[in-house]
């Protein structure tokens, strides 16, 4: 299996792709990855943006909760607060953050997503506005999980999590673009 995380680099601009497809499940090398490479990119003065985006068919449908089975209380905590820890360090990136969002984007994903400063979702990304069924937001009623990563305190003053998640997926089916199409790889010219 290679890295979790992939960087390509275009001029001033770095696409940051979660690398574990289908789903880009968050585990621990995962959560890793993004605190490393996002502690890395704030240092680094020639990075003026980034995007983070996920290979497959998901942008991250969150955590992997195979990797929750056997842990004690003690290694829960580390995990949730290493999780932590790693979507804050996107959230304190010196630089904007996009959020290419392809496809589900679910529990931790979503936290992640709102740790970034920008959010967008192709058109052909799954949301709650198109077809009733909600492939983005919070999973953790349906799973039992509790929010890990306070995503979803993120934001501006007075919003609230639903009202973020409600204008976010509404911008991603809106058609009021000029019908144009985002390109989600850098450009190679």
């Amino acid at each position: 299996m290679g890295a979790p995380l992939t960087l390509q680099r275009a001029g001033a601009a770095v696409w940051c792709t979660l690398d574990r497809p289908p789903l880009n499940l968050f585990e621990p090398t995962l959560i890793r990855a993004v605190h490393d490479t996002f502690s890395e990119l704030a240092a680094d003065r020639a990075t003026r943006v980034a995007v983070v985006v996920g290979s497959g068919r998901a942008f991250t449908a969150g955590m992997d909760v195979r990797v929750l089975r056997d842990l004690d209380t003690g290694r829960a905590r580390d995990l949730i607060t290493t999780l932590h820890d790693a979507i804050a360090a996107v959230h304190r990136a010196p630089f904007p953050v996009i959020a290419a969002v392809n496809g589900p984007c679910l529990g931790a994903g979503f936290e992640l997503a709102l740790a970034c400063d920008l959010r967008v979702s192709a058109a052909s990304a799954p949301s709650s506005t198109a077809g009733g069924s909600s492939r983005i937001g919070r999973a953790y009623a349906s799973t039992s999980a509790v929010r890990s990563a306070g995503g979803t305190r993120r934001g501006r003053p007075g919003s609230t999590p639903a009202r973020i998640a409600r204008t976010w997926s509404t911008a991603g089916t809106s058609r009021c673009v000029a019908q144009t199409r985002l390109r989600w790889t850098p450009d190679s010219s």
